[in-house]
Formats: C-alpha cells, sequence, structure tokens
C-alpha cells in the first residue's frame, strides 16, 4: 500500500453551527454529508448543508443510527456500508483507492480508559498520522474531549499510536467504520434496511433504546399473565429477565 495519501475533500461541515437542536450530537450526520458532498458535488449546497442532509436522516430515524445514515445516503445516490470488525488496512485502501472514510471512535476519557461516542471522516493518512474532518473541532487525542470546540477541525491530524486506542479499545479488527460508493441513481424511498440492535453507538442513546426495550417486554408479559389468568391457567414462576 501507499506510504501517504490523501485526498481533496475540500467541503468541511462543523456540526455545532447547526440551525437545528441536534448540533451537540450530529457528528454522525455531518460526517455523512462530508461523504456526499465529495462524491456528489452538487447535491448538498450552503455552508451548512449538513443540516440539510440531517434532515433527510429524521426522516427515516435517529443521527446515531447506522441504518438510518444508510437510508439517507441512498436518496443523495450514495451506497453506504457499515461494519464494526473494521482495521487500519481497511482504512488505507480506502483512502487509497480515492475514498474517505467515516469512523466511529471513544472521544472522552485518557488513552487507558476511552469512552463516549464521535464520528470524523478520514481523508487520509502517513505512516505516523490520520488526516481527518473532526466536526466537533481538534480532539485532545492523548486526555480525550475538545478544549476548544469548533476549531481546528478541518484536516486535522491526529498520530495512530495515540487514535488507535480510542478506535480499537478492544484490539485490531474491532474498528467501527461507514464507506461510501456512488450509486446510479439515488433511491427516492430508500430500501428498508433492518436495524442492527448494535448499530447505534454505545452511550445515552443507546441507553435509552435499551430502556424502551425492557418497557415493551414487561408490557408483553403483563399481557401475557392477563390472558392466563382470564383461562384460570396461573402464570409461570419464572419470569424473563432482560440482558441488559
Amino acid at each position: 500500500m501507499a506510504a501517504s495519501k490523501t485526498l481533496e475533500v475540500l467541503q468541511y461541515y462543523a456540526q455545532r453551527d447547526s440551525s437545528t437542536k441536534h448540533g451537540n450530537r450530529m457528528c454522525f450526520s455531518s460526517t455523512c454529508a462530508m461523504a456526499v458532498k465529495f462524491l456528489k458535488p452538487d447535491a448538498l449546497k450552503g455552508v451548512n448543508a449538513d443540516d440539510d442532509y440531517l434532515k433527510a436522516v429524521l426522516k427515516v430515524g435517529d443521527t446515531v443510527d447506522s441504518s438510518a445514515q444508510i437510508k439517507a445516503l441512498a436518496s443523495y445516490g450514495i451506497r453506504g456500508s457499515f461494519t464494526q470488525t473494521a482495521t487500519v488496512e481497511d482504512i488505507k485502501r480506502e483512502i487509497n483507492e480515492g475514498f474517505p472514510v467515516g469512523v466511529g471512535f471513544n472521544h472522552h476519557g485518557p488513552l487507558n480508559a476511552t469512552t463516549g461516542g464521535h464520528w470524523i471522516l478520514i481523508i487520509g493518512y502517513n505512516d505516523s498520522h490520520i488526516v481527518c474532518h473532526d466536526p466537533y473541532g481538534e480532539l485532545d487525542v492523548v486526555n480525550g474531549g475538545y478544549p476548544n470546540p469548533g476549531i481546528g477541525g478541518k484536516s486535522v491530524k491526529y498520530t495512530w499510536a495515540n487514535w488507535l486506542k480510542r478506535w480499537q479499545p478492544e484490539g485490531h479488527g474491532h474498528g467501527w467504520m461507514m464507506t461510501f460508493r456512488s450509486i446510479v441513481k439515488p433511491t427516492s424511498n430508500p430500501p428498508q434496511i433492518r436495524p442492527s440492535t448494535s448499530s447505534t453507538w454505545p452511550g445515552e442513546d443507546a441507553s435509552v433504546a435499551r430502556l424502551k426495550r425492557i418497557a415493551e417486554l414487561q408490557l408483553l408479559i403483563r399481557k401475557h399473565t392477563e390472558e392466563l389468568l382470564k383461562l384460570n391457567i396461573p402464570p409461570p414462576n419464572n419470569s424473563m429477565k432482560s440482558d441488559v
């Protein structure tokens, strides 16, 4: 593989200047919007066009959900592919073939205890660094967090040595990645894609999803119990347990 390459991804979207209430949580959408603009230059217009892309996402789901992103990308004529098992070699191959790469990683906490969840668009690399458009600004890769939110995120460089500890905290082959390819015709009604139970980044949104699932299971148990009582059949002694 090439030792270094950087794509001319000219458009940078800063998520925090959004006119919506999602500015602090739309990193995945801003990342995908930059990929759309690169592959389909006429698809998005204006410096805040990631807000327009976000509207397409919210029509089919939530900004943190990979399946919603894939559907929104399809409406712009882009085929998105999401994986949780990406490697460094996968990133380099995409860049070498001329495609920017969306990656999700832990952006909070020190390197030995990373947490959180954030998306950026990798547009290049060399032997020591990745080059990316970070929609939230420039990350403190060592300590975590953003000392100056909204500043320095365009074509920012993060060292492989430190950033990989945030991208693959579980080890080699466990990276979250979204790839992008142009398709011949935009999908006006994107295909229904079965959401993955792990397609949202672990954190507040995933916790909410678990709580909703627990509530649904409890409701099913109550309904089942009521039906058994109507038939004078005692309900079972054991209760359903969630794996939260």
